[in-house]
């Protein structure tokens, strides 16, 4: 019977070749893109999951609820807190404080110095994480060294065949000495799929002090995480700890509280936590990413859908001879479902050619590789064959039902018993489809509209030409090197800051009361730098005065501050001249320089035009500029002439090897850097690019066997109103007007659906577009112009056919 099957669908197939292969290609793309996108969805889910104690560990974030923003939580939290939750707590097995970061070693005497991520832990990190050790015992803490563990691609990578474990190597901080590392052993890659991805585990004791939690709420803080007993009520815990925390802080007015995070939540739902760590995903991607898959899957499947419907008008009478051969329905259902399953059986088959071609360039485009993919996981294939062929059956299940329900007396009549491809239903799925399609096309263009006006705006200084060095420890060179730096041909200024434009922010920011609105809070940010900060970054003065060398007091010596008592130093600070934008002046209601104003470090001398320090996802914010004559670390920011970059960059890269030999020379340009800054936007708006193409495409493929299929059916129509005299022009808009009129439907439904993301996605940004009217109107004429392109060439063939030959069998 199967073989039966078979041999019939196959037939059916060939002998229809157009509209076979419209829906092939239909399922193949749909399918296939569909995969890609639900591989990224899965590995995205898979974060940290497979780790031995996932489900008992938790991070925890800190809560202050005193800051500007009301709300503040960071995963940087007291040291102390790990250890005194241990201690109270019998549901807290163990703590561990570790976090990635970019590190620098110099792997042997002679190379030079490679930066690679580590995750920094204490001891205990054994008892949380399961790593699989490959060589040496890495477990047992060798005392007097920073332990190093390091993954077999490091080993590959930089030690060949030679055996790492008991070498000692250098540890180059960014920030102080270098120390001595020694690698204890060796283990296998971290997989990609965890927020703790690292090349290399540095272990190393925390000091004693670190295991105090002070009182007055100070101290060192570091990430950390908790390793729970089994069957721990996370909130339980969480609501006891911070009784106990707002007992033991003797400052009530800190508001300082704790959250514990599970581990598996980490990489997904941490977009309002800050933090050091490497950049994390988002659950509003997830959803992003399956609502796209599920779009184009649906788009497949209407195609398919349409396409079968309207065609079986052209089988009622096959079967109708096969009910009268004593077919019952139950067997012309299996054979028409069999038929819907050949059809996505190869385009399924197809489908993985193109995922498996194209997944190396999706895991490229993603700057990383997917762990969780159909070729790596049995169970992950089995499960997608499986959903591909209930998909298949209840696709085929509506076209199916259609045909076999008629009466054999009726369709070997030429009569229907019921509506075969009803109307209604077909023109349901063509403005599905189409409004889809005019919904994702929005959105691009609102993104692109969105990024253009980020890259336009002017943020207060010159961000062309301008070479940033990044933050390091100048080890009290930085004016020297500085000095060298000008030197060079094509340099026309240089500073040593503690702000760069990648950063953001200031070297420290304060939150005071705010002047103008009793029960707010202000948040002024702080840059310090040398003289020759607003020369470089291209600003210019207001009102008042500039920081500069004449004045003996506008630039602190910090070398000349070290050793004396903290009032001192403070004293100096409040009576420092500083520099403030004209925004600041606005916002703390200061109408007179030279005068000490409440809330404020230093007395402000000068106004200068308004900047945005920060991503322009932030609102603008209070900046003071305060001159120190040597930066103890901070980065470097070079004005460099048009035309001379890769002469300056040669001749800095030299300066930077007889100065910094043991330190990367790191650098970038601020106008690629501030573009950086939203990497993210840009990677949106090339999916929806894509993504748009290919629901178009595949909404105008649909309509196109649609429309050859309804020339088909309405030849004779045709015939007859040519006879009658109807003119080309004249049948082309009979047959296109309902089409159009679909597509001009589903540009209506799509409007405010596409406005209402549109509107909620632009909320993240301080500074945005309005939504445009012609967005929509343009979306909805695009994909109206799209359908007019795909019906117009069969269309206009069948109003140019001989009408002789339609009608000459009547």
């Amino acid at each position: 019977m199967i073989r039966n099957y078979l041999k019939i669908a196959a037939r059916n197939l060939w002998r229809n070749k157009l509209y076979s292969l419209i829906s092939i290609v239909g399922l193949t793309i749909g399918l296939s893109a569909c995969l890609l996108v639900a591989t990224v969805v899965l590995d995205n889910l898979s974060y940290d999951r497979w780790w031995k104690n996932a489900d008992h560990i938790c991070l925890i974030v800190s809560i202050d609820q005193t800051t500007y923003e009301g709300i503040e939580r960071s995963s940087i939290t007291f040291t102390g807190l790990g250890p005194g939750l241990k201690k109270l707590f019998p549901e807290v097995r163990e703590y561990c404080r570790m976090g990635v970061a970019k590190e620098t070693f110099k792997l042997s005497g002679s190379g030079d110095p490679v930066a690679l991520n580590s995750l920094h832990a204490e001891p205990s990190v054994w008892k949380l994480l399961n790593f699989q050790v490959v060589k040496g015992n890495p477990a047992y803490y060798q005392k007097g060294y920073k332990n190093l563990v390091i993954t077999e691609k490091v080993r590959a990578q930089y030690f060949g065949d030679a055996d790492p474990v008991g070498k000692v190597v250098t540890d180059v901080p960014e920030f102080g000495k270098p120390g001595q590392c020694i690698i204890t052993g060796v283990i296998k890659d971290i997989p990609a799929n965890t927020s703790l991805h690292a090349d290399l585990l540095e272990v190393e004791e925390m000091r004693p002090d670190f295991d105090i939690l002070h009182p007055e709420g100070y101290g060192a803080r570091s990430e950390q995480y908790l390793l729970l007993q089994p069957g721990t009520s996370v909130a339980d815990l969480e609501a006891r700890a911070n009784n106990w925390l707002g007992h033991y802080l003797t400052d009530k007015s800190l508001r300082h509280s704790l959250m514990l995070q599970p581990m598996k939540d980490i990489y997904l739902h941490s977009a309002d936590i800050s933090g050091p760590g490497q950049p994390l995903g988002d659950v509003k991607n997830v959803y992003i990413f399956s609502g796209v898959a599920a779009f184009l899957l649906l788009i497949a499947c209407i195609n398919f859908v349409n396409l079968t419907a309207a065609r079986a008008l052209k089988r009622v009478r096959e079967a109708g001879i096969r009910k009268v051969l004593g077919a019952d329905r139950r067997e012309l259902l299996a054979q028409f479902l069999f038929e819907s399953l050949l059809f996505f059986g190869i385009a399924f088959v197809l489908g993985l050619v193109v995922y498996i071609l194209f997944l190396g360039s999706v895991e490229t485009y993603l700057g990383h590789p997917l762990v969780l993919t159909l070729e790596s996981n049995l169970l992950l294939f089995s499960s997608t064959c499986g959903i591909v062929l209930l998909v298949s059956v209840l696709t085929g299940l509506y076209p199916a039902s259609l045909v076999s329900k008629q009466n054999p007396v009726l369709t070997l009549k030429g009569k229907l018993t019921t509506a075969i491809g009803s109307d209604t239903v077909r023109k349901v799925l063509v403005v599905t489809q189409f409004t889809i399609a005019i919904i994702v096309v929005s959105i691009t263009i609102l993104v692109q509209q969105q990024l253009h006006f980020i890259d336009s705006k002017d943020l207060g200084y010159d961000k062309s030409n301008l070479l940033h060095l990044n933050e390091i420890s100048w080890d009290g060179k930085g004016v020297t090197f500085k000095n060298e730096v000008l030197t060079i041909p094509g340099v026309s200024a240089a500073t040593i800051t503690t702000w760069s434009p990648l950063a953001g922010g200031g070297g420290f920011r304060l939150d005071t009361d705010d002047p103008q609105h009793k029960g707010n809070k202000l948040r002024a940010w702080y840059i310090d730098a040398d003289l020759d900060f607003v020369r470089t970054m291209g600003l210019h003065l207001e009102k008042g005065r500039l920081l500069e060398a004449k004045f003996g007091a506008d630039a602190l010596n910090a070398d000349s501050l070290m050793g004396k008592g903290l009032s001192e130093l403070m004293t100096a600070q409040i009576r420092q001249p500083v520099l403030m934008t004209a925004f600041t002046a606005t916002a703390f209601a200061i109408n007179n320089l030279n005068q000490q104003v409440n809330g404020i470090i230093g007395q402000p001398v000068g106004v200068i035009n308004n900047f945005n320090n920060e991503s322009l996802r932030t609102a603008m914010s209070p900046v003071f500029i305060r001159a120190n004559k040597s930066v103890a670390r901070g980065s470097m920011l070079i004005r460099v002439q048009r035309g001379s970059e890769r002469r300056v960059l040669d001749g800095i890269y030299r300066s930077w090897g007889r100065f910094f030999p043991d330190k990367i020379f790191k650098y970038g340009w601020a106008d690629e850097e501030l573009r950086a800054q939203f990497a993210s936007e840009r990677k949106l708006r090339q999916l929806f690019s894509f993504f748009s193409f290919l629901i178009l495409f595949l909404a105008a493929l649909g309509l196109f066997g649609l429309t050859t299929f309804m020339a088909e059916m309405r030849v004779k129509e045709i015939g007859i109103r040519k006879v009658l005299g109807a003119s080309v022009a004249a049948i082309s808009f009979a047959l296109s007007k309902d089409f159009v009129k679909l597509v001009l439907l589903a540009a209506l439904i799509a409007t405010p659906i596409a406005w209402y993301f549109a509107h909620q996605w632009l909320q993240s940004y301080s500074y945005r577009i309005e939504i445009p009217w012609w967005l929509f109107a343009f979306s909805g004429a695009a994909a109206t112009l799209v359908a007019l392109a795909t019906i117009s060439y069969q269309i206009i063939k069948a109003a140019l056919a001989n009408p002789v030959k339609s009608i000459r069998n009547e």
